[in-house]
C-alpha cells in the first residue's frame, strides 16, 4: 500500500507487532495467512503467560474446530442465524477458523489465572480481509469472549493490508448437502466496509506502512 502522511501515524501501542506479524505473514508467499495478537489487560510482552501470538496459519488449516460453524453436534455454534451455510461450508477451513481456536485454546487455558475485572483485545492479522464466512465466526469469537470477560472488556479487531478496504468476488462453489448435493455461485466479501486507513512508521525507516483495521462489534 502507498505510504502515509505523518500526521496519520497511528498511536497505537501494538503497531510494531502488526507490522511485524504482517511482514512475517507476507514471507509466506501467495495465499491467504493470519496470526492473531491476544493481549490481556494491555500486556505486549508475548511471553505465552500475559499476552500471546498465534502461530501464522494458512488456508485449509482449519475444519473440525469451536469455529468452523459448521458441526452439527456443538449446538448453538452452527451457521444458522450467522451465515448463509454455502459461506460456512466455502469457507470452513480458512486460516482464520485455526487462529481462533489457537487463540481461544490459550485463553480457555489461563482465563482463571487472570486478575479479576482483565480486559482482553484481540487483533486477528491477515494478508487479506475476513471473508463472510470468517466475518461471522469473528461475531461469535467475540461473543465467547464478553462471555468469559464480560461486557465493555473485550476488543476484537481484524487487520488486513490489501490494496482495497473491501472487494466481493463469486465462486461456484460445489459442497455436499446431505439432502441434494449442490453447485451453486457464492458470493463473499473480504474485509471491512468502514475499515480505517492506519499507519505505522518504524524506527530509522523513510515510510511508513499502512494497514486497514475495523473494530467487530
Amino acid at each position: 500500500m502507498t505510504a502515509t502522511p505523518p500526521e496519520a501515524l497511528t498511536s497505537d501501542p501494538a503497531a510494531p507487532q502488526v507490522a511485524q506479524s504482517l511482514a512475517e505473514i507476507h514471507t509466506k508467499g501467495a495465499g491467504l495467512f493470519s496470526r492473531a495478537l491476544v493481549m490481556v489487560n494491555g500486556n505486549l510482552s508475548f511471553d505465552e503467560t500475559h499476552s500471546y501470538k498465534t502461530p501464522i496459519a494458512g488456508a485449509r488449516s482449519g475444519g473440525t474446530t469451536r469455529y468452523s460453524l459448521t458441526e452439527t453436534k456443538d449446538a448453538g455454534r452452527g451457521f444458522q442465524g450467522r451465515v448463509d451455510k454455502a459461506q460456512a461450508r466455502m469457507s470452513k477451513q480458512d486460516s482464520e477458523v485455526a487462529v481462533l481456536q489457537e487463540a481461544w485454546d490459550w485463553i480457555e487455558g489461563l482465563h482463571s489465572s487472570f486478575p479479576p475485572g482483565s480486559h482482553i483485545r484481540v487483533v486477528v492479522v491477515g494478508n487479506i480481509g475476513p471473508c463472510t464466512g470468517c466475518k461471522a465466526r469473528l461475531e461469535l469469537f467475540r461473543q465467547d469472549l464478553i462471555d468469559a470477560f464480560g461486557s465493555g472488556r473485550v476488543i476484537v479487531e481484524s487487520v488486513y493490508d490489501t490494496s482495497q478496504m473491501f472487494i466481493t468476488k463469486n465462486y461456484e462453489e460445489k459442497y455436499e448437502d446431505y439432502e441434494t448435493g449442490t453447485t451453486s455461485t457464492v458470493s463473499t466479501t473480504y474485509g471491512y466496509e468502514g475499515a480505517t486507513l492506519e499507519a505505522y512508521r518504524p524506527p530509522g525507516a523513510s515510510q511508513s506502512l499502512s494497514y486497514w483495521l475495523y473494530q467487530v462489534g
